[in-house]
């Protein structure tokens, strides 16, 4: 019998869980990790209301967790924040106190728990500013477009290559995130590795039929767009528009279900009465666990200007939903095998978005061979090919820094 290799000690780290796409593709991660090779810790810097009420239930129980900031008198202002409480003054108290106080209290419980860990996975690349520290391997995440957050803002973009400098990689979530980090900070990082997402497509469809699964308001068809009401990034103004086109020009049985919170829920409920489609457009808030409302839909669509890879079409894709959706940067026309997995439309045009969507609702066999097609390609997110990809990603950071460890050594003698 060959020996047990033993297995790589992996430390995950998050500032807080919200309701964002980061904080689900982590839980996935959590979940799908090959135990045979991983010993996982999930580190979070502070335990956010969201944390405590959902996802702490969510992550395994094999995982062990360690809430960074575990003082009461060092989580007055993130608690008030949370809250809402905290005003204009207390941001700048808060930034204050962060720098003083939490900063280096955060800084010596990595340095703790680096000593029983292989690698760090910064997992929203909020530790960087201690990348490369503490005698371990640094894998920092990046989940947005470069180009989207960086690339009028110069003077950050510099300091951020200086600090991403440090990790022994920094992923991207697909080949176009790829390229702009490429073009943006050149041979300035260590390493680049490609890393998508993954996901457990069994917990996914099972998720649908959970007792906490939201169903949708309607006896009607629908189509439904899971996304946070932020029109700076999702851009459902596009999609009202696309829908009253295909409200006035043809004869659609199916309603729309608008899944998520934001700030400009008011405007958009105010655009659907203006377009005379309020009766039609249902507005259900964020759902903690809406796969119920997605695989039940006639189709899933996403609006964006611009994503990082966006977990909503890979969950979508598990459902095998025919999916229509903007061709943003960065993530959806990779997630969509360059449209074979999926329609991509133009972003902001509410004409072909329309008429995507219209040849999807009307035939029958276009959603089947979709269906299909879907289902086919999340296999690629998987559990079996994302098990694969991190290893293989962990074990190239590990044999680089034995590499420069020998090279050291030998010039030391």
């Amino acid at each position: 019998m060959s020996p047990t290799l033993p297995r790589t000690s992996v430390l995950f780290n998050v500032v807080d869980f919200n309701d964002g796409g980061i904080e689900s593709s982590l839980i996935q991660w959590l979940r799908i990790l090959d135990r045979s090779q991983f010993d996982i810790t999930l580190s979070v810097m502070f335990a956010s209301p969201a944390f405590v009420s959902r996802f702490r239930a969510l992550i395994p129980q094999d995982v062990k967790v360690e809430i960074l900031v575990d003082r009461p008198w060092l989580n007055h202002f993130q608690s008030r924040r949370y809250a809402r409480k905290l005003s204009k003054l207390g941001r700048i108290g808060r930034d204050v106190f962060n720098t003083l106080a939490v900063r280096p209290y955060v800084r010596k419980r990595i340095a703790a728990l680096a000593k029983h860990h292989d690698v760090i996975v910064d997992f929203d690349m909020s530790l960087r500013r201690w990348a490369s520290q503490f005698n371990i391997a640094w894998l920092g995440i990046n989940h947005f477009s470069f180009d989207a957050r960086l690339g009028n803002r110069p003077r950050k973009a510099r300091r951020l290559a200086l600090q991403y400098a440090r990790y022994d990689a920094v992923v991207a979530l697909n080949q176009h995130m790829a390229d702009e980090a490429n073009a943006m900070f050149g041979d300035g990082l260590r390493q680049l590795v490609v890393l998508p997402n993954a996901i457990d497509i069994d917990a996914i469809n099972a998720s649908a039929s959970a007792p906490n699964a939201h169903t949708a308001p309607v006896t009607a068809p629908y189509i439904v767009s899971v996304a946070r009401l932020d029109e700076i990034q999702k851009d459902h103004r596009t999609l009202l528009r696309a829908y009253a086109k295909m409200v006035e020009h043809h004869d659609v049985a199916e309603d729309l279900v608008i899944v998520g919170n934001g700030a400009f829920r008011q405007e958009l409920e105010g655009l659907a009465a203006e377009l005379k489609i309020a009766r039609r457009v249902h507005f259900v808030g964020h759902q903690d666990n809406p796969h119920a409302l997605i695989a039940h839909a006639r189709a899933l669509v996403l609006s964006s200007r611009y994503e990082g890879m966006p977990m909503v079409l890979l969950e979508a894709l598990a459902h095998g939903k025919p999916i229509v959706a903007t061709d943003c940067p960065t993530g959806p026309r990779e997630i969509l095998d360059d449209g074979r997995a999926g329609i991509l439309v133009p972003i902001g045009e509410a004409d072909t978005m329309a008429d995507a969507l219209m040849r999807i609702v009307a035939d029958a066999a276009l959603r089947d061979a979709m269906t299909a097609s879907a289902l086919a390609r999340a296999q690629h997110y998987g559990i079996e090919q994302s098990n694969r990809r991190f290893a293989a990603c962990v074990a190239a950071i590990l044999a680089a820094r034995r590499a420069a460890h020998k090279t050291t050594m030998q010039a030391s003698v």
